[in-house]
């Protein structure tokens, strides 16, 4: 059965070294820059978007990147560990993760 494992970390040098080591690891995933609902609210407020060219412009990165995995189930506590390795157990690399099963898969990759 496959699972899917979400992992968000706060944005730093570390989290893109945390993803090379994960990718080490032999794991692959979807990676998207994200933001929290309050600082997309508080930090602009009156914009009712979420990314604009003032973005790119300027070169502010947002303050999280949102991982997803998709892993057989047997592969899943070994994923959590090397996240847990490459974090400190979310210590020196803030963020959280957690899996659910996937009930319906279909698809190519």
């Amino acid at each position: 059965m496959k699972v899917e494992l979400t992992l968000v970390l706060k944005t730093t040098e570390k989290a893109y070294g945390a993803l090379e080591e994960i990718k080490k690891a032999g794991f692959n995933a979807t990676v998207m820059s994200s933001e929290s609902l309050t600082h997309a609210v508080d930090y602009y407020p009156g914009e009712h978007h979420f990314i604009n060219l003032r973005h790119i412009e300027e070169k502010q990165s947002l303050e999280s990147v949102l991982c997803v995995f998709l892993v057989e189930e047997e592969h899943l506590n070994e994923l959590k560990q090397v996240i847990r390795d490459c974090t400190k157990n979310f210590q020196e690399l803030k963020g959280f993760m957690y899996s659910r099963p996937i009930d319906d898969y279909e698809g190519s990759i």
